[in-house]
Order: structure tokens, then sequence, then C-alpha cells
């Protein structure tokens, strides 16, 4: 509960974990159930959870070093009104008890989903939100992303740097902000999870590109979960934003659609040698999920997914935007 010259609360625990780590002196398991917590923090107060572990790293800097290398992040100090939902949130996550998910029957004002498109949800574990943002906020995004990596989209032979793999590790930009800022995609997920107390992730882009000369670069294809497998399996969502349009062979998102239904019997059925990631996951049928720029793809996250290998003459460009509640569901063990 101590605070420095920004007056967050937790936020020195944060950092004298991260150091303590570093230097392999951090006891894991006393601070097991505090992760949530962290990532809530740092994703709530704009930074998301990369740069700040990349900078304690490499800098290990004082506690006000630290502070101050968050406003020159963020471009000035976090708003009061943020601070004090930041504040409120750690008291909850430390005093009460935790929900589960999601909450049946929460009346969400302007449903963005219609009934229709939250039944696929249950029978398929995903859907897509058509039109989340504009095409010109999309155009901008891209833009800032292509910009980035200093690449020219009309120019092929850029694309092709020797540096770039898949991921854009962009995470402050005015563009990107504002695609997480959106209001059709915060109430999507408010749908979804049942609750309108969301924070947005800060998270990183992809840009896919097309094969070239028979060698498949285009990025981490194979099918994978992003979270344990040890049951039982809490609620989640994941969702990306498409800035390009994208067709099936572009390198589309590709998942196991239903499999969140069916994951529990097939982790039981698999031998105590097996290891669930190492089985045949593409023999399970992938879909590719198409979609134009400016629609969200949000799925459950008990969904082997992945995207798909790019054999279109375009980029795959998408944001990754996830809304949660700061009290969601992690398992304690990885499996």
């Amino acid at each position: 509960m101590e605070t420095g010259e920004l007056g967050l609360l937790h936020l020195r625990r944060y950092w004298t974990k991260r150091l303590l780590e570093v230097e392999n002196r951090l006891d894991q398991e006393s601070v097991t159930a505090e992760y949530r917590l962290d990532y809530a923090l740092m994703h709530g107060l704009g930074l998301g959870i990369i740069e700040p572990l990349e900078y304690l790293f490499h800098h290990r800097p004082t506690y006000t070093e630290f502070e101050q290398w968050i406003v020159q992040k963020l471009g000035g100090y976090p708003d009061s009104t943020l601070l004090e939902r930041l504040n409120e949130m750690v008291r909850r996550y430390l005093e009460q008890s935790h929900q589960t998910y999601p909450i049946e029957g929460k009346n969400i004002e302007d449903p963005v989903l219609s009934a229709d498109d939250l039944a696929f949800w249950q029978e398929y574990g995903y859907v897509v939100l058509r039109n989340a943002v504009s095409i010109e906020d999309c155009r901008e995004a891209e833009k800032a992303i292509w910009n980035f990596l200093g690449m020219n989209p009309q120019t092929p032979d850029s694309w092709y740097n020797g540096t770039h793999q898949f991921w854009v590790s962009l995470f402050q930009h005015p563009a990107l902000n504002k695609n997480r800022a959106s209001r059709r995609i915060r109430k999507a997920f408010e749908q979804l999870w049942g609750t309108d107390d969301l924070w947005a992730t800060v998270d990183r882009s992809s840009l896919n590109r097309p094969e070239r000369d028979g060698i498949d670069i285009s990025g981490p294809s194979r099918l994978h979960w992003d979270v344990s497998l040890a049951l039982p399996m809490p609620f989640g969502i994941q969702g990306l934003l498409y800035l390009s349009d994208t067709s099936a062979e572009q390198g589309a998102f590709r998942c196991i659609p239903g499999f969140h239904r069916r994951i529990d019997q097939w982790l039981k059925e698999l031998g105590p040698e097996q290891n669930p990631r190492e089985q045949d996951l593409e023999s399970l049928g992938p879909l590719a999920v198409t979609g134009s720029a400016g629609d969200l793809v949000l799925w459950h996250h008990a969904l082997p997914h992945g995207s798909g290998r790019n054999l279109a003459n375009y980029p795959r460009v998408v944001q990754y935007i996830t809304l949660f509640p700061h009290d969601y569901g992690v398992h304690p063990i990885w499996k």
C-alpha cells in the first residue's frame, strides 16, 4: 500500500518484485496470487507488461527513476481519475472475493452483439464484431505500424528486411490507443464477460508477411493456447482487430470452432505421457476466420488458435485488443 510521487498503490511492490526476479531472489510461490493484480495494474496504467519488464530488466532503476520512466512513456502524468480507479481496483482485489465469469444475467446497455451473435459464441467459441472501428481508424493504425517498421506498404521488397519476424513491438501510439478505446469493442467484451468493469490491454500488433521464394516466413502459424491447460480452466476471452482486409489464404486467424465445449474431455482422454501442446491439433479441423479492416475477432481462450500461412500478396496486419476484469481467473498451475 506504499506509494511514491504518482500516488499509485501496488506499483512500488511491483517494482520490488521485478528487481528481485532479475536477481533470482524472488520467492515466486509467495506472490503467485498477485499475478492478475500486476497484470491489471500495468495494463490499466496504459503501459502493458512487456515494456516495463524490459526496462526493469535492462536498467534496474531506482523507484523514482521507474516512476519518471512511466511519466515519459505515457507522455505526462496519469489522469487523477484514472489513478483513483486504479487504487480502488487494487483495494478491491486485495480485500474482496473474486468474481466467477462470465456473470450471467447482467444487463449491458447499448449491446453490439445480437442474440444470434451470442448464440454463435456459445456454440463455436468465437464471434466476429463487424465494423468494430472505422476504416479511417484502421488506416491510421496500419500506417503507424508500417512507419514503425520502416517499411512501405506499396513496396514489397521493403517488407523483407531480414529483421522483422511477426510481432510489432509498438505499444504507445495515438492511433492504437484510439482503437483500444473503441466503444463498440468495449461493449462486445462487456456482453461476453457480463460486466462493464473492464480494463484494456496494451498489447503488440503483428504483420504477417506473404511467403517469399517458397520459404514460410509468415509467423507462428502453429495452433496453440496462451493459457494453462490445467483443469478446471477459468473463463477468458482474447481478441484481435483486422487492420487490413484479410482473406483465408492471407494468414487469417484460425481456430478450432466449438473446442471450448469439449476440451475438458479431450484433455482427460490423453495419456499421462502425452503433452496436449504437442498433439496433432491440425487434425481437429481448424477454420480460417476472414474479415475486413475494422472487424474484431473475439475467441474463447480454450480454443486452439493461430495465424495461417500467408499465401497471398499482402501482409495480414492486426492489432491485438482484449478487455478483461481485474479479477479474471488464472489457474495457479501452468500445464
